[in-house]
């Protein structure tokens, strides 16, 4: 069994994802409580009846006590993991472990993120939104989850080739961006994967760098859209992160044209079109919004000046930006007339905290409370009509002819890529060189679950060197920072310690301890910031490697293979990274 429900605020059904025999389950709890006639369909109005009482206490928790549940643990393994987004509450729901389900929790909105950008499951996003949105929770759920331990790891597999051949294929993709400059689409990138590993990926210099994040979604996306009679050819509009220490990044507007080449070749053009200073201002507003609904819900009248003074920052930098936007622009009546509502909503509620701060009078909070809702659709309003209107970008006809150029100048290489992408790195070429090794995993940060699972449980503890064994095998996990020139990063940071400290070890924190991983949050960029405060993000790369050797390999052989693989490796991929 395995499903996902999301409630608005109003505690109202937005959103279902629910597979059969849940859906079945479902359907027998609401016949007994007398909520569905025998044979009759599992709608919003019965969820909404069963999952009200758990929905409700949950934002009690989280309003009146700051302190929501995380998950709720049930008889026969069944279980449910609960998150929050802008104000809309996911409820996941399977029978997996706690820790698993928390994880695809963690992707859920994160895809739903990157499907909707500010404005979740609103109505002008319209069906297809919601469908790709379906679709890649299916992919993911269904398929990778499965059978792919890549995205397991949440990591991005590359296809090595040698240096000639890549210069071809970075060339043919520079060539193609600046046909999209000249065509008046100066922020794009282009991205070729062969058999779903990234052989290589190029960008004009304004567009925003993508994260980690941004290439697995792509990736997890083209793989959603890859049934056997769907078109060679799709445009999608998402909203993609860009890098964590770019000041525009969060949410960038995108368009997306999927090109099926030959070869199990596919293209990937990503245009980004929107104003991004306004854009980032104004999907920033929306979690300080949010922000201080929670503050005023949990009656805290400390926190409450300052979040209203961070709103009122955000707002104001928001309303300045599209003013100068309008400025700019020509035809956009409809988004001046939204503007001037907004702004006068904004005004309106500016003049009732003010007032509030004088006499803390509490039939103005009220009033406050009772005007935020209509205010916040507002600013929904201005993100769809200032930050996802894609009609100025009227060359999307011509990116086939892009892709049509792309694949003839690779089509001499196509069946060796092809055939490339089945091999790739291969165990049979290190097994005389590291008898006993059974299988090792590499991945620049960005099968066996258990393996994963527990590596992961004592990083979440702080420790960064692991090796264990059971009776057949060996295992071994290291985590490691370099610069950029490939020289070890030592910290001096007692991650243990530190991790004792704040609670994040034991999972006793005011919060829930983050999940490794870059889908559901970057967790190596923020233990990297943690350890390295005084270096930028962008100088500093987080490395694991994951091993297995027969049990009968001692620790210290263990150890000394992985320092040699880490040399052999580099040898093989190069510097160059993505």
């Amino acid at each position: 069994m395995n499903g996902l429900i999301v409630f608005n605020s109003a505690n109202d059904v937005v959103y279902q994802k629910l597979n059969e025999p849940l859906a079945q389950k479902i359907r027998n709890v609401a016949t007994t409580q007398g909520l569905l006639r025998s044979g009759g369909v599992l709608d919003s109005n019965v969820l909404l009846q069963i999952f009200s009482p758990i929905v409700g206490s949950q934002r009690i928790m989280q309003c009146q006590f700051d302190n929501a549940y995380s998950s709720l643990q049930c008889e026969q393994g069944f279980n449910l993991v609960f998150g929050e987004l802008l104000g809309f509450t996911f409820l996941k729901i399977g029978q997996i472990p706690v820790e698993l389900l928390g994880r695809q929790m963690g992707v859920a909105l994160t895809l739903t993120r990157y499907c909707y950008g500010a404005n979740l499951f609103a109505s002008q996003a319209g069906a297809m939104q919601q469908e790709l949105l379906t679709q890649c929770l299916d992919c993911y759920e269904t398929l990778l989850w499965q059978e792919d331990q890549t995205f397991l790891l949440e990591a991005m597999p590359k296809l090595l080739i040698n240096a000639e051949l890549k210069r071809t294929v970075h060339l043919t993709l520079d060539a193609s961006l600046e046909h999209l400059r000249h065509l008046g689409l100066p922020r794009a990138h282009a991205l070729l994967l062969v058999s779903n590993k990234l052989v290589a990926v190029n960008s004009t210099r304004q567009a925003l760098p993508l994260s980690a994040a941004d290439l697995l979604f792509l990736s997890l996306m083209s793989r959603s859209l890859q049934a056997p009679k769907s078109p060679s050819q799709r445009a999608v509009a998402v909203f993609l992160q860009g890098v964590s220490h770019d000041v525009n990044s969060g949410c960038v507007p995108s368009i997306v044209h999927i090109s099926r080449l030959h070869g199990d070749q596919v293209l990937l053009q990503v245009i980004e079109y929107a104003h991004m200073p306004l854009t980032s201002c104004i999907y920033d507003s929306f979690f300080v919004l949010q922000k201080i609904v929670a503050v005023q819900h949990q009656g805290d009248s400390d926190a409450l000046k300052p979040a209203y003074e961070n709103l009122e920052s955000f707002i104001a930098q928001a309303i300045t930006a599209l003013k100068r936007y309008l400025k700019q622009r020509s035809e956009t009546e409809d988004l001046e007339n939204c503007t001037k509502k907004f702004a006068a909503k904004w005004e309106n509620l500016r003049k009732m905290y003010t007032e509030y701060f004088k006499n803390f009078e509490r039939e103005l909070l009220v009033r406050i409370e009772s005007n935020l809702p209509s205010f916040g659709e507002e600013l929904k309003q201005i993100f769809t009509l200032a930050c996802c209107d894609s009609s100025s970008v009227h060359e999307l006809d011509q990116l086939s002819d892009t892709a049509a150029n792309v694949e003839a100048k690779l089509l001499e290489f196509a069946e060796f890529l092809a055939v490339k992408a089945t091999r790739n790195i291969s165990i049979d070429a290190y097994l005389e060189d590291f008898p006993g090794l059974v299988h090792f995993i590499s991945v620049p940060k960005t099968k066996l679950w258990s393996m994963v699972e527990i590596a992961r449980s004592y990083l979440k503890k702080g420790q960064t060197t692991v090796i264990w064994k059971d009776k057949a095998f060996h295992y071994s996990y290291f985590l490691w920072f370099e610069d950029q020139s490939g020289g070890i990063l030592n910290t001096t940071l007692d991650l243990q310690q530190h991790f004792l400290a704040t609670g994040a070890a034991s999972g006793n924190g005011s919060k829930s301890p983050t999940e490794p991983g870059a889908l559901t949050m970057d967790y190596y960029h923020d233990l990297a910031d943690l350890c390295f405060p005084k270096l930028s993000p962008a100088k500093v790369r987080v490395y694991e490697l994951y091993c297995i050797h027969l049990g009968l390999v001692t620790a210290t052989c263990a150890v000394e293979h992985a320092r040699r693989l880490v040399a052999t490796i580099s040898d093989v991929v190069g510097e160059e990274t993505f």
